[in-house]
C-alpha cells in the first residue's frame, strides 16, 4: 500500500501543479533559447531547475530556512538574467550579497526571526536595478521591459506570502501564481526577441540595398568621370534618408590644411557652429553658407571628430558646449561619424535632427556608422581613379586656363602723376584663382579691383572672364562702388556652379583729391599706411561673396588718401601662407612689413613683401594662390 499511498499524496499535493508551470516556463524559455543571443535563457532555465529542485525538497523535506534563502537565490538568478549583459558588475555584486545572505538564512533561521524579510528586500532591490535598466538598449535588458506587472508578481509574491500567508496556502495558491506571472513575463520576452529578429532582418535588408546603391552610384561616378559631385550628394541623401534625419552634412579633408571642408547637404540641415551676422537667416542663404563651410580640425564639434576620427552621438544638441545652437534653425539630435582609410580621417558625415523632433536612437548611430565604413571605401576608390583621371587632363586644363588668364590680367599697370602701382601673383598649383586689375576710364576716377574665385582651372577662370566683363562694361558709367559690386553680383549669381562663388573687392579713387569709395564682398580688408601719423589702419567692412544670393545688398565707405600714403589690398593665400612649423604670417607680420618698406615705391613694395612671404614659407608647398596689389600716392 505505500506506493499507492505515495502516488495519491502526490498528486493531490501543491507540487504537481507547481511542477507543470515550471515545466510549461521552460518548454517558452527552451522555445526561444536559439535566438536569444544575449544569453538570458540559460540563466532562466537555471533560475527554473533551481526552483523545481527546491519545490521537491520543500515537499519530501522541511528546513527552517530553506524558504527564505531559495526565494532569495530565486531572485539573484533573475537579476543576473537581465543585467548581466548591459550593468555585468551591479548584477554579480547583487547575485554575491544575496547567495551570502541565503547561506546566513539556512544556517540561522531559527535564531533571527526576522530574516524572513530578506527575500522582500532582495526582490525590492531587485526591482529597483531593473527600473534603472527600462530604457537602455536591447537584448538581455529586455526582461526589464517586459510585462512590468508579470516580472514584479513572480518576484514579490513568493517573499510576500513568506510573510503574510500560512505554509499550505503558500504552496497550493501564491508559488502557482508566481509561476504563472513567470510563464507570462517568459512569453511576453519571447514576443520581444521576435520582433527585435524582424526588426534586425528588416535592418539589415535594408543596410544591404544602401550598400548596394553605394556601389552602384560609385559605378556611376566612375563612368562619369570620376563625378565626385554626384556621389557625395547621394552619400548626404543616404545618410539622411537611412537615419530619418531633418539634414545631413557631408564634408572632406582638405589636401595640405588642417580643416574640413563641405562637399554635400541634404535637406534642412541646422548649423552646428556659429553663423556669420553678414549671411542672410533664409533657407537660401543657410543653403549657400553650409556649401561654402571650412572648418578647422580640433575646432567646435566638428573640428573635434575630424580631429580625433572618432564617432559622436549627441542626444540634445543645447548640452553639449561644443555645438552653438542657432535659434533660427536650433539643432537637437546630432549623430557625426568619420570617414576612415588605414585609420586615416579623409572626411566625415554629419546628419540632424531639429530641437522638438524625436532625438536620434542607438541603431541610428549603428547604422550611419556602418554606412560611413562603406562609404569610405566607395568614396577612396573614386579618389583614386580621380587622381589618376586628373594626372592626364591637368597639362590640357592648365594650358587653356593659363592663356585666359594671361588674356585677363593687365598689360602693364601704368603709373600716374598722383599715384604709381605695384603687384604680384603667384598660384598655388599652376593655375591662379585670384584676379586683380586697374581700370582708369577717366581722369577722376580709377578702380582697383581684387577677387578671389572658388576652386581652379577652366571653370573658374571663366568665372574671372564674366567678372572683367561686367567691371569693365559698369565703370564706364557714374555709378558708386556698390552699386558696382550689386550689378556684378546679380550679373553671375543663378549663372555660376556654387562652387564658384568669389570675393571682390573695389576701390574707386579720384587721384586728384585722393578720395576713396571702398566696396566689399567677403574679401579681406585692405591696409592703409598713414605717411602722417606712421600707422597701418585695417579698412574693415564685412559683407558676403558674389555669387550667393542675386539681391544682396553691399556696404561701402568713404576714406582719404594724403600724399605719401600706401594703399594695399591683398588674398588670402599671403595672410594664410604655413610655415613649417605650422605658423600663418598673418596680417602682423604683413603689417610690419608694410612699415618697414614704406619709404620705397610702389614697386619695390610689392616685391618686398613677395620676397618676404616666400622666406617665411620656405620651400614648402604654397596652399592658396597670393597676390597683391600696392598704390602710393604723391601729390
Amino acid at each position: 500500500m505505500m506506493p499507492v499511498e505515495f502516488f495519491e499524496g502526490f498528486l493531490s499535493s501543491a507540487l504537481v501543479a507547481k511542477l507543470f508551470l515550471e515545466a510549461a516556463v521552460g518548454f517558452v524559455v527552451f522555445s526561444f533559447s536559439r535566438d536569444d543571443t544575449d544569453g538570458a535563457a540559460p540563466w532562466m532555465l537555471g533560475a527554473l531547475a533551481f526552483l523545481a529542485f527546491r519545490d521537491c525538497v520543500q515537499e519530501f523535506a522541511s528546513f527552517p530556512g530553506l524558504p527564505v534563502a531559495s526565494d532569495t537565490c530565486f531572485t539573484a538568478l533573475m537579476v543576473v538574467a537581465a543585467l548581466r549583459r548591459t550593468n555585468g558588475f551591479r548584477a554579480i555584486s547583487f547575485a554575491v550579497a544575496a547567495l551570502f545572505l541565503s547561506v546566513a538564512a539556512l544556517i540561522a533561521a531559527a535564531a533571527f526571526p526576522y530574516i524572513a524579510f530578506l527575500p522582500l528586500a532582495a526582490a525590492l532591490v531587485a526591482l529597483l536595478l531593473l527600473a534603472l535598466e527600462r530604457g537602455k538598449g536591447e537584448g538581455a535588458a529586455d526582461i526589464s521591459r517586459t510585462g512590468a506587472w508579470a516580472v514584479a508578481l513572480a518576484l514579490l509574491v513568493p517573499p510576500l506570502s513568506l510573510l503574510l500567508l500560512p505554509h499550505e496556502a503558500r504552496e497550493r495558491f501564491a508559488l502557482p501564481l508566481a509561476y504563472l506571472a513567470f510563464l507570462a513575463a517568459s512569453v511576453e520576452y519571447g514576443k520581444k526577441l521576435e520582433a527585435r529578429i524582424i526588426k534586425d532582418r528588416d535592418y539589415l535588408a535594408d543596410t544591404i540595398d544602401a550598400l548596394y546603391g553605394f556601389v552602384l552610384n560609385a559605378s556611376d561616378s566612375l563612368r562619369a568621370g570620376a563625378d565626385l559631385s554626384r556621389l557625395m550628394n547621394y552619400v548626404a541623401e543616404t545618410f539622411a534618408t537611412e537615419t530619418r534625419a531633418d539634414g545631413s552634412l557631408v564634408l572632406m579633408v582638405e589636401d595640405f590644411e588642417d580643416a574640413v571642408a563641405a562637399y554635400a547637404t541634404h535637406g534642412n540641415f541646422p548649423p552646428l557652429s556659429a553663423i556669420p551676422e553678414e549671411i542672410p537667416r533664409t533657407a537660401e542663404g543657410m543653403a549657400v553658407w553650409l556649401k561654402t563651410l571650412k572648418v578647422k580640425t580640433g575646432e567646435g564639434f566638428i573640428g573635434e571628430t575630424a580631429q580625433s576620427g572618432k564617432a559622436a552621438f549627441v542626444v540634445d544638441a543645447s548640452t553639449d558646449r561644443r555645438i552653438v545652437v542657432d535659434p533660427w534653425n536650433p539643432a537637437g539630435s546630432v549623430i557625426a561619424v568619420p570617414f576612415l582609410i588605414d585609420d586615416r580621417v579623409i572626411g566625415l558625415a554629419i546628419v540632424a535632427r531639429k530641437k522638438g523632433a524625436d532625438p536620434f536612437e542607438d541603431s541610428d548611430f549603428d547604422r550611419a556608422s556602418l554606412l560611413a565604413d562603406f562609404a569610405s571605401l566607395v568614396i577612396n576608390n573614386v579618389f583614386s581613379f580621380q587622381e589618376v583621371t586628373e594626372k592626364s587632363d591637368i597639362d590640357t586644363a592648365a594650358s587653356i586656363s593659363a592663356q585666359i588668364q594671361k588674356a585677363l590680367r593687365p598689360k602693364r599697370i601704368a603709373d600716374f602723376t598722383a599715384a604709381s602701382f605695384g603687384c604680384f601673383s603667384e598660384s598655388a598649383r599652376g593655375v591662379c584663382g585670384d584676379y586683380y586689375d586697374v581700370i582708369s576710364v577717366r581722369k577722376d576716377r580709377i578702380y582697383l579691383v581684387l577677387a578671389d574665385v572658388a576652386g581652379k582651372g577652366v571653370s573658374a577662370s571663366l568665372i574671372m572672364v564674366m567678372i572683367r566683363a561686367i567691371l569693365h562694361l559698369i565703370t564706364a558709367t557714374d555709378k558708386d562702388a556698390s552699386t558696382i559690386l550689386s550689378w556684378v553680383n546679380r550679373g553671375i549669381t543663378g549663372k555660376i556652379d556654387i562652387d564658384h562663388f568669389a570675393t571682390l573687392q573695389i576701390v574707386v579713387i579720384d587721384p586728384r583729391t585722393g578720395s576713396c569709395e571702398y566696396a566689399n564682398a567677403g574679401h579681406k580688408p585692405p591696409l592703409v599706411w598713414r605717411q602722417e601719423t606712421g600707422l597701418v589702419d585695417a579698412i574693415e567692412l564685412k559683407s558676403v561673396p558674389i555669387g550667393v544670393e542675386k539681391n544682396t545688398e553691399f556696404p561701402s565707405l568713404r576714406f582719404t588718401l594724403e600724399d605719401g600714403d600706401i594703399l594695399l589690398m591683398y588674398t588670402d593665400g599671403v595672410v594664410e601662407t604655413i610655415n613649417q612649423t605650422g605658423r600663418q604670417y598673418g596680417l602682423k607680420n604683413l603689417t610690419t612689413m608694410l612699415h618697414k618698406v614704406h619709404d620705397l615705391d610702389a614697386k619695390g613694395i610689392a616685391n618686398k613683401i613677395q620676397m618676404d612671404v616666400d622666406a617665411f614659407g620656405g620651400s614648402g608647398r604654397r596652399h592658396d594662390d597670393q597676390t597683391v596689389l600696392v598704390m602710393k600716392t604723391r601729390r
